[in-house]
């Protein structure tokens, strides 16, 4: 072997052993680094555990096994939150983008299996949940993709011990992240692109007296799809009833499916929050809704959607919502006596437009809906407002087809202590009304009307009530040209302290009696 190659392969050589020691000598002292700054510099209130750390500078990777990250509060020792990982692999750091252009840019951050324990406590400051370090930021932080395997989120409140969120099987990617020193002084401190997240068996606690599950969920840039949705009450009605001091609705809500499509959410110029969607679908909704009257009235003034919605803290736009199929049942309780009257609707479907409240007037929240009242009556509903009324004017117009008398004695019978015979062939109603008052126009084709008022215990017929009642109410409608016999009622005050559907029943009664006891014409 002549003596230039020689010198060439020993050169070689030497390059190479220089290179593999290099190599295990740069991943013993990045190694070193790293579990240094985990046990010493990271800030007092934060704590890492793991079973072992594994660098490797050729590929840019970490790899931890076994981490648990704690961090207490700094107000109180409590544990404000806590996430244990089966593994977290960090894949592709850009040594070259770090050491030329003081970037920090990472291909891939994943979190195998974690559990995220959450204490949510309400007497820490919402300032202890701000980083500082973050802040202060001075590299353009860069992630390819961050990703979630099969993931529990819990949250508790420290203070009772109790549950209020949790979900399972939770995975994530989100990519394309860019956190920069502008980003971190906004609301979202970071930029992202294209993002899915997937979960089950989320249990969320809505309030006191609510709770709401979800069997699954898929959510994407294109589509929000829920599965098997139930929102209800925690407590039986007795148990309800025995803790409340004011009426209160006992709710059991089913979704099948609900699917939001194209949704956007955010904050307009970083202040206000926003949510829309072009389009919600409800896929067969039942909803069963129970009031105990007996128990104290509720005083407190009641919105009309109108303002409800004008006065919302974010800016909301959703231009459809369409229920399919939808149920809803609604029992009442008057009488300690006797059951709770009800009134059914089914094969619901309605569509509605604009509920929100970022459009402009004219534009107007429409909802059109077809369904079938007490089990046979069909009925179509026209009902318009204009959020930007501060009036809160409305128009609510119905059509309801042949209505036998008798199915309105379930709800009629126990809480106004009538019953009624005959049948209602046609009725037609407009109410034009506002937040103060309204005015109803009613027509009404019927035969064989006949009102049954109930002695006080609502079990026996007041023969004298009955037949006094009954002196008063033209029985048809036949003496009409066209059937219909005509009635209108103005000036008709709303109670404040009861819902729209209240002020929309107290027109239609009105209607209706003017109808039943005037002359047949407007």
């Amino acid at each position: 072997m002549n003596r230039p190659l020689k010198i060439t392969l020993i050169t070689i050589l030497t390059l190479l052993v220089i290179g593999i020691v290099g190599y295990f000598v740069a991943n013993a002292m990045i190694s070193s680094k790293l579990e240094k700054f985990l046990k010493e510099d990271l800030p007092e209130t934060i704590s890492v555990d793991y079973k072992s750390v594994d660098v490797d500078v050729w590929r840019g990777s970490v790899v931890m096994v076994g981490p648990k990250i704690t961090n207490r509060g700094s107000h109180t020792s409590q544990i404000n939150s806590e996430l244990i990982l089966d593994t977290l692999l960090v894949d592709g750091f850009g040594y070259w983008n770090y050491l030329v252009n003081d970037n920090i840019y990472v291909e891939s951050i994943q979190l195998r299996s974690p559990k995220l324990l959450y204490n949510h406590n309400s007497a820490i400051p919402k300032d202890e949940y701000k980083y500082s370090a973050l802040e202060q930021l001075k590299q353009d932080v860069k992630v390819g993709r961050f990703n979630i395997q099969n993931g529990e989120l819990h949250i508790k409140n420290i203070e009772t011990d109790s549950l209020l969120l949790h979900t399972k099987n939770l995975t994530a990617n989100v990519m394309d992240i860019q956190v920069n020193a502008a980003s971190v002084k906004r609301r979202i401190p970071f930029n992202y692109g294209d993002y899915n997240l997937s979960y089950n068996d989320l249990f969320y606690v809505v309030g006191d007296y609510e709770n709401l599950s979800v069997a699954s969920a898929t959510i994407t840039q294109d589509k929000a799809a829920f599965n098997q949705l139930h929102l209800y009450t925690k407590y039986s009605m007795a148990k309800m009833t025995q803790m409340i001091s004011v009426e209160r609705d006992h709710f059991d809500v089913t979704i099948p499916s609900l699917v939001l499509e194209a949704q956007e959410f955010g904050y307009e110029q970083d202040s206000i929050f926003y949510f829309k969607s072009p389009k919600i679908i409800l896929d067969s909704p039942e909803m069963r809704i129970y009031r105990n009257k007996l128990v104290a009235d509720d005083f407190t003034r009641k919105n009309l959607y109108s303002k409800t919605l004008r006065e919302l803290t974010f800016n909301l736009t959703l231009s459809e919502v369409s229920l399919k199929n939808a149920s809803i049942v609604y029992s009442e309780k008057v009488n300690a006596e006797m059951e709770a009257g009800k009134i059914s609707f089914t094969e619901m479907n309605a569509d509605i437009k604009n509920i929100s409240n970022t459009y402009a007037s004219p534009e107007k929240t429409r909802l059109k809906i077809d369904a079938i009242f007490m089990a046979k009556t069909p009925i179509k509903v026209d009902w318009s407002f204009d959020v930007n009324d501060v009036n809160d004017a409305f128009v609510f117009k119905v059509d309801i087809g042949r209505l036998p008398a008798p199915d309105l004695n379930p709800f009629s019978k126990p809480n106004l202590k009538v019953q009624f015979e005959g049948e209602l062939l046609k009725t037609y109603a407009t109410i034009s009304g506002d937040a103060n008052t309204s005015r109803v126009d009613m027509r009404v084709n019927y035969e064989e009307f006949k009102v049954i008022v109930l002695t006080k215990e609502g079990k026996d017929k007041n023969k004298v009530l009955s037949a006094i009642a009954n002196l008063f109410i033209k029985k048809d409608s036949n003496s009409s040209s066209d059937g219909f016999r005509e009635g209108f009622k103005v000036g008709i005050e709303r109670n404040h302290t009861k819902s729209i559907f209240n002020f929309l029943w107290l027109s239609i009664r009105s209607g209706l009696i003017s109808v039943l006891t005037g002359d047949g014409k407007k």
